[in-house]
Order: C-alpha cells, then structure tokens, then sequence
C-alpha cells in the first residue's frame, strides 16, 4: 500500500465520520454527548488525510528525479519491490464503504429479544417524580424505579413511555427501548410488560414504535436483572421512530 493509498484511506474515514456526526445518524451508533467529538475527530482525520496526500504527491517527482540523476537505484530498486504499509490498513475500508452504502439502522427488536438483562441493579434511593400527569419517563427509568426502588415513587402516578413493540411467543408483546451506556457495543433493552391493552393494539407488528400512558402496578417477581415489571395502560398511540432511538 503506498503513502498515498494510506492517505486517501485516512482522508475516507474523516469524510465517513463527519458525514454520519453532520446529521443525526450518528445517533444510530453513539450517544448524543458525543458528537461534538465525532465533528473534531472527522475534522482532525481530514486534514490529517490532505496533508499527507499532498506531501507525498510532492515528494514523489523529487524523489525520482534524485534517483534518475545520480544514478543511485531508489528504495524501491534496491528490492526488487516498493515497501508498503500493512495490509491490515486496508480493512479501514469496510466501515467507511458501510456508511457510505448501507448505513446500519438503530438497535432495536432483533437485539432486544436475545437480550436478558432488563435493568442495573442499584441501591440508591430514587428521588421523587416531578411534577405533571402524566410524567414522561425514560423507559430504564421507570424500570429502575419499578424494580430495585420498588414503585414507590410511582405509586399514583401517571406515566407517559414510548419504546417499541417486542412480540413474544404467547402472542402478547412487551413495550422496549435500547439503553446505552456509551455506544450501539454496549447497549441493552429496557422492558416493561403493559396490560389492559386495547383490543386493537393487541396485534401491533414487532417493532412498531408507541407511546403509552399507565400507572404501576405491583409484580410478584423478585427484583432481579431480568425483571420486567408491569404498567397498566390507559391510552397508547402509536408513533413514528424517534430520531434518538435511545433510552
């Protein structure tokens, strides 16, 4: 691979990163704190990219004429063949040809259900729901609460959640969101189990995305990690895709 195949790649990867950080695909992979970063690093790896493209563009006619006029044999004589950079460099073209192709959606029902974990376990007292009715809540939010905080800050409560539908093999379906802690690589699903669903929202398709607003209710599981707890639900629309699908 010669310098300037290197540069050109590196020159890619800057244009593939600020082209997903310009917009809001970037939510798609990462949290939103951190596109200020993706814009600098894109940025960086751009004029990164250019300046070493244009200096070996320069150093090569200066180099050749060297060799040509003192009739040294150039590095690349001396072998029998031109050095190059490791083969491995060439493997940063698949991220970028992705983006530029077939940019990955969101994580979302296929990640979700292979996914055990529900919640974090956590000791800490949960501070009281601010005011409103209903009160919108993240989902791992009120998972949380419901869970390790046992509801006690639900208790007569009305709470607004969106996620998307997570069918299961009784034909009922769960009410899901993907967390992340700091990229698509780690996250994990958030779920809640609704009853009283309306009759009509009993067969939503896998993946289609609402909004539900209910109240908790007690559940006979033991608060564990892969505790679902319940909300009863009073009202439910369904919704397009957020552009941060993200808990």
């Amino acid at each position: 691979m010669t310098r300037e195949i290197q540069s050109i790649i590196l020159l890619l990867v800057g244009i593939a990163t600020l082209r997903i950080s310009w917009g809001t695909t970037y939510l798609n992979y990462v949290k939103e704190s951190m596109r200020p970063w993706l814009l600098v690093s894109g940025v960086i790896l751009v004029v990164l990219g250019a300046w070493l493209l244009i200096d070996a563009m320069r150093a090569r006619p200066a180099s050749g004429a060297s060799g040509a006029e003192s009739g040294t044999p150039t590095e690349a004589a001396d072998d029998g063949h031109a050095h190059s950079g490791p083969r491995a460099a060439w493997l940063l073209l698949i991220p970028v040809l992705t983006i530029f192709l077939v940019a990955p959606p969101a994580l979302g029902a296929y990640s979700a259900s292979r996914d055990t974990t529900n919640s974090i376990a956590t000791d800490r007292s949960m501070a009281p729901l601010p005011p409103g009715d209903p009160v919108t809540l993240y989902l791992s939010d009120y998972v949380t609460r419901a869970v390790w905080d046992g509801g006690r800050t639900l208790v007569g409560r009305s709470v607004s959640l969106t996620g998307f539908v997570l069918a299961q093999p009784d034909g009922s379906w769960l009410l899901a969101r993907m967390q992340l802690n700091c990229c698509a690589a780690d996250a994990f699903a958030s779920k809640v189990r609704p009853v009283n669903i309306p009759p009509d929202a009993g067969l939503l398709p896998e993946g289609t995305w609402v909004t539900l607003t209910g109240t908790w209710i007690p559940s006979e599981e033991v608060g564990t990690e892969e505790t679902i707890p319940l909300v009863d639900v009073a009202g439910l629309v369904v919704i397009e895709e957020p552009t941060n699908p993200y808990d």
